[in-house]
C-alpha cells in the first residue's frame, strides 16, 4: 500500500509534468504562428521569441522532479552497472544530498528574484513589456517539485538499505 507522501509527490510530479506538456504544445503553436505570419503576411508577432523562451523555462523546471521519478536524467551506466546494491545505494544517497543543496540554493535565489520583481512590478526590457513576476514564479516552483522528489528519492533509498521488519507473531504460535 503506497503511503500519502509518495502519493502527494506523484500527484505532484504529474501536475508538473502536465504543466510542462501544455507549455510544450503552447510554445509550439506560438513559435508555427509567428513563422506563419512572418513569412506569409511579413507581420511577425513582437512576443513570440520572448514568450518562447519563457516556455521553455516551463517546461524544464517543472518536468524535471517527474524526469527524476521516471529515471530520465544521464546516468553514467558504466559506473552504476559495477557497483553492488549497497555501494549504489549510498552513491545515490550522496548524489540526493549533493542535489538537493544545490536545488535550495538554486529555489532561494529564483524566490528572491521572482519576489523582487512582484515588488517592483517589474516588466521585461522589451517592446512587449510583459510583466517578468508570472514568468519567473515558475522557477521556484520547480525547485520546488525537484526539492521534494529528491527527499522522497533519498528517504526511499534509506529505507531499501534497512532489513525487513519482522512480521509480529500472533500469541496461539
Amino acid at each position: 500500500m503506497e503511503g500519502k507522501i509518495p502519493r502527494i509527490a506523484r500527484h505532484l510530479n504529474w501536475g508538473g509534468a502536465f504543466t510542462s506538456a501544455l507549455g510544450l504544445m503552447a510554445m509550439t503553436g506560438l513559435v508555427v504562428t509567428d513563422v506563419v505570419l512572418r513569412r506569409l503576411f511579413n507581420a511577425p508577432l513582437i512576443f513570440a521569441d520572448e514568450v518562447a523562451g519563457y516556455l521553455l523555462v516551463l517546461i524544464t523546471l517543472l518536468s524535471v522532479g517527474y524526469t527524476l521519478k521516471e529515471e530520465g536524467h544521464i546516468q553514467v551506466m558504466i559506473i552504476i552497472q559495477r557497483l553492488s546494491p549497497r555501494r549504489l545505494a549510498a552513491l545515490r544517497i550522496v548524489w540526493c544530498l549533493i542535489s538537493i543543496f544545490y536545488t535550495a540554493i538554486l529555489f532561494f535565489i529564483t524566490g528572491q528574484l521572482t519576489w523582487e520583481s512582484y515588488e517592483l512590478e517589474a516588466f521585461s526590457p522589451t517592446p512587449s513589456q510583459l510583466p517578468m513576476f508570472p514568468f519567473q514564479l515558475v522557477m521556484p516552483v520547480g525547485c520546488l517539485l525537484l526539492l521534494f522528489q529528491l527527499l522522497m528519492e533519498m528517504f526511499q533509498t534509506i529505507s531499501s538499505l534497512r532489513p525487513p521488519r519482522p512480521k509480529p507473531t500472533s500469541p496461539e504460535e
